[in-house]
């Protein structure tokens, strides 16, 4: 993951970050791997739990330049939302 975010988003993330996320959400964090297992893509999501709606926003989204244009994103992005809807908050 981290590496998608590093060389793709102008944003990026240190790795303490993505524990707070996967230990505050692990629900709401999807990943995309390649037929070696490497991450190519990922989408963080976190539920706002300090408002009286609740709600949720994506994070961060990234996929590798080398996978794009193959709906890994969409398929990401489509995931953390039916993800966030069907969150127990």
């Amino acid at each position: 993951m981290q590496e998608c975010n590093m060389f793709y988003l102008p944003e990026n993330y240190q790795m303490k970050y993505y524990f707070y996320h996967i230990l505050s959400w692990p629900q709401l964090l999807y990943v995309a791997e390649d037929y070696n297992d490497r991450i190519v893509g990922y989408v963080l999501a976190k539920m706002e739990e300090e408002s009286n709606e609740c709600h949720g926003h994506i994070t961060s989204l990234a996929v590798l330049r080398t996978h794009r244009k193959l709906g890994l994103a969409t398929k990401l992005m489509s995931i953390a939302q039916s993800a966030m809807e069907h969150a127990d908050f």
